[in-house]
């Protein structure tokens, strides 16, 4: 267990109430703690303090006291402060004024109205008069892109959407042109910022707390807008999003700060993807194929029609895709149903070549396809940081935010190994750019070079298979690698040091285990032509070599692209395990499986074309996707269920599957938009997405969170627990789940490392498994033994 010290503990007073905060924290942040509002403008959470709009003036009490701006000012120990005295009020109001000077008064048609930061203040503070006045300078609408318009007499220069763009989303897309009276927000250095470095992330217009920045998707009020915390479904990093809705339709995406795993912050995905729900293409009805054509039918018919081809199918020449974009009560109903209900463990995720190689990377050093640290050690622990595959800013967006905001707060250092050129790129002390797939090469030389300078450390617990690795490494050649790639051997060396020692560069002589600690952040799973299996295996030994796994700040987090690939991965869609990752061919673990599945048959069901109740589960572990589909090339597996979640930001459905499937005798596929795969379905059923579903997601660093109903389906589409009870029920199985938390509340009973998960503890928050029970501290990071077999974690020699 790592055991971190404890910051110095600071004692102030403010209004007359005892405060206790760590040292360095501001007198906003402790007047936050404390539950006292402050006023403020500039101030950001994650940003650093600015202190320009003065409107979070406090009072200090004594000799070394006075009027001060509390976002920049720190606690003392002793401090007294006033936060509404009189010269407090008198300062603030004077502020506004000074603000209202040149400031449109245009609030009923403003979008900001009802939520405007300088609106509430100048209420709160009693503004109804300003003796400070001349004729208002105004300006028309700048359009800066096809999603934000600048509105300059709204503008107040808090500088926050400038500073939000730099130092957290990395890419300092826009700035402040000019100065004084003629300052204005405009995009950086000249450039068009449809033809710059901006994401359209919408970060600015979040950040602004007037309206001088606007969406120009968005032209309603706060006010006739409901709104649900939900999750987003576009990619693993599982951000908290603020979805806005009036009359069953999405209208705008906002920002809850300082909650979820994104701290309230988003990318273009995140702030804009909702169009993707509410697109016009999406699947409204179910189709069944006569010919060459495909029918719109009802979805009663369609489900019959499903059940009746299903009893011919019963046993291994069945086979079922879960969608990584499902739910986990979602996945494990599918292999419940593929298990239970069809009798074969033929059961895989819909996922491409590169989830698939590091998926098993994971598992082949660590035991499980699974990260072994969280994103949120980026705050406190990480001091360096190894990137290495795809451009991290589009895979994991705001999983790249982190990486800035470290480097710029707490100057953590940064090595980059990616072809990609990407704005971190820029900002690293180091950047390799390997050919395509050649990072493997790259990581092992770094490897060499850490044993060479004899900066190994790897922990007893850890060291299985280590000689023969190291062994494998003898015919690694650092000069040569570097040579190949286009580096000089002292870059690589640099790399190497600098993750080795944690970002303090070349060896100091401080003893190895007082080094910090070092991340690896890789994207190899996001890349689906590439075979990523030998890139990931090293680095996970580089992290074992190093003493990184079971560390604070250290370890790898994988990203692999799809919302819910963990989830689906922890829900037992896999060939050899049951939810939780339990061996599907162990007879003890299969009879508690069988005690909670098989009593579900309806002892009234009727067995037909060889299809009967189950008395039993299979014993062998089935197909993964490359055996079904060299299955049904060999004509054994004849029918899927495939649920998959097409839309424009998913990852793309493997080439050699789509080849094969018009060989099946019946296919179903689940999905919301047409798409490749459903054109090759007998049989399709219109898929909610995830705004339209409840539930829960498992994110790339194992935190499970709350998905919750936002909006309706658009006409029969149903979310996949609910095909799959109806489809069940037709085949004499009771699967009676009246929502999804009871499918979760199974899962936690069945499955250890989701013991003590339910709906209702996710909606305190996020939990990271394996989960502690109700009072436990809740572990942030795989510790050897902690959710890990210790004899599963060793050294790979791909």
């Amino acid at each position: 267990m790592v055991v971190k010290s404890e910051a110095k503990l600071v004692t102030l007073k403010i209004n007359d109430q005892e405060v206790t905060v760590p040292e360095g924290t501001t007198i906003l942040q402790a007047c936050q703690t404390a539950g006292i509002e402050v006023p403020n403008l500039c101030y950001q959470p994650l940003l650093r303090p600015w202190g320009s709009c003065r409107i979070c003036t406090v009072e200090v009490l004594g000799r070394r006291g006075g009027l001060v701006e509390s976002c920049a000012a720190q606690v003392r120990e002793g401090m007294e402060v006033r936060t509404h005295s009189p010269e407090v009020l008198k300062s603030r109001q004077f502020i506004l004024q000074m603000y209202l000077i040149d400031h449109a008064l245009d609030c009923p048609t403003c979008d900001k109205s009802g939520e405007c930061y300088l609106q509430d203040n100048t209420y709160l503070h009693n503004v109804h008069l300003n003796p400070y006045r001349r004729p208002k300078l105004a300006k028309p609408y700048t359009h800066l892109s096809d999603v934000i318009d600048y509105k300059w007499d709204r503008c107040i220069m808090c500088a926050r959407c400038t500073r939000v763009c730099d130092e957290v989303i990395g890419v300092t897309a826009i700035g402040v042109l000019n100065r004084g009276l003629e300052a204005e927000i405009g995009p950086a250095y000249g450039t068009d910022l449809r033809e710059g470095t901006c994401t359209s992330c919408g970060m600015c217009i979040a950040v602004c707390p007037v309206g001088a920045l606007t969406d120009r998707r968005f032209g309603m009020h706060p006010w006739e807008l409901d709104a649900t915390e939900t999750i987003c479904g576009f990619c693993d990093v599982g951000c908290t999003l603020n979805v806005e809705h009036s009359r069953g339709i999405v209208r705008r995406v906002t920002h809850l700060w300082d909650r979820g795993v994104n701290h309230g912050y988003t990318c273009e995905r995140g702030k804009w993807g909702y169009a993707q729900v509410q697109h016009p293409d999406r699947l409204e009805t179910a189709y069944i194929r006569q010919g060459d054509e495909f029918v719109a039918a009802d979805l009663d018919d369609a489900l019959d029609r499903v059940a009746d081809a299903f009893r011919r199918y019963q046993g291994d020449q069945f086979a079922a895709l879960a969608s990584p974009e499902n739910t986990n009560e979602e996945n494990y109903l599918l292999q419940q149903f593929t298990r239970a209900v069809m009798g074969t463990n033929n059961i895989d995720r819909l996922r491409h070549r590169g989830q698939s190689g590091v998926s098993q990377a994971l598992r082949d050093s660590f035991g499980r396809p699974a990260s072994t640290n969280s994103m949120q050690e980026a705050f406190t622990d990480t001091q360096c940081m190894l990137v290495v595959g795809p451009n991290i800013g589009e895979t994991a967006p705001v999983g790249s935010y982190w990486l800035y905001w470290s480097r710029n707060y707490r100057e953590a250092k940064t090595v980059v190994v990616s072809h990609d050129h990407f704005p971190l790129c820029d900002r690293a002390e180091v950047w390799i750019k390997p050919p395509r797939g050649a990072e493997a090469r790259v990581i092992d030389a770094m490897a060499r070079i850490i044993l060479d300078a004899g900066l190994a450390r790897p922990a007893e617990s850890a060291s299985a298979g280590f000689e023969a690795w190291r062994a494998s490494l003898a015919q690694v050649d650092p000069e040569q690698v570097a040579a190949e790639v286009g580096i000089d051997v002292a870059t690589l060396r640099r790399a190497a040091i600098l993750y080795a020692t944690g970002g303090v560069g070349e060896v100091d002589g401080r003893d190895l285990a007082d080094y910090p600690a070092s991340a690896i952040y890789q994207t190899l799973g996001t890349d689906r032509g590439a075979d990523a299996h030998p890139a990931a295996v090293a680095l996970n030994n580089l992290a074992l070599l190093t003493g990184n796994v079971g560390r604070a700040g250290g370890g790898v987090i994988a990203f692999r692209g799809s919302a819910n690939f963990q989830g689906a991965t922890d829900m037992g869609c896999e060939a050899g395990y049951f939810p939780g990752y339990q061996p599907v061919d162990d007879p003890e673990i299969r009879r508690k499986f069988e005690a909670a599945w098989l009593p579900r048959w309806n002892d009234a069901a009727v067995p037909q074309n060889g299809f009967k109740p189950l008395r039993e589960l299979p014993a062998t572990p089935g197909l993964d996707l490359d055996g079904m589909i060299a299955a049904i090339e060999a004509g054994q597996i004849k029918a899927m269920y495939i649920a998959a979640s097409s839309h424009e930001y998913s990852p793309g459905i493997d080439e050699r599957l789509l080849a094969v499937l018009p060989k099946l005798e019946f296919l179903v596929v689940e999905d919301s938009f047409p798409s490749d795969l459903a054109k090759l379905a007998h049989v399709v059923l219109p898929g909610a997405m995830f705004l339209e579903k409840d539930g829960s997601y498992t994110n790339a660093d194992r935190t499970i969170q709350r998905l919750r109903y936002t909006v309706a389906p658009p006409g029969d589409a149903q979310p996949s627990w609910w095909f799959l009870q109806e489809i069940a029920e037709r085949l004499g199985y009771n699967l009676t789940y009246r929502h999804p938390s009871f499918v979760l509340e199974e899962i936690a009973q069945l499955t250890p490392i989701y013991r003590g998960v339910s709906l209702p503890r996710l909606e305190r928050g996020p939990l990271q498994w394996p989960v502690q029970p109700f009072g436990a501290e809740q572990s942030v990071f795989l510790e050897l033994g902690d959710g890990l077999a210790p004899e599963a974690v060793r050294f790979v020699a791909d």
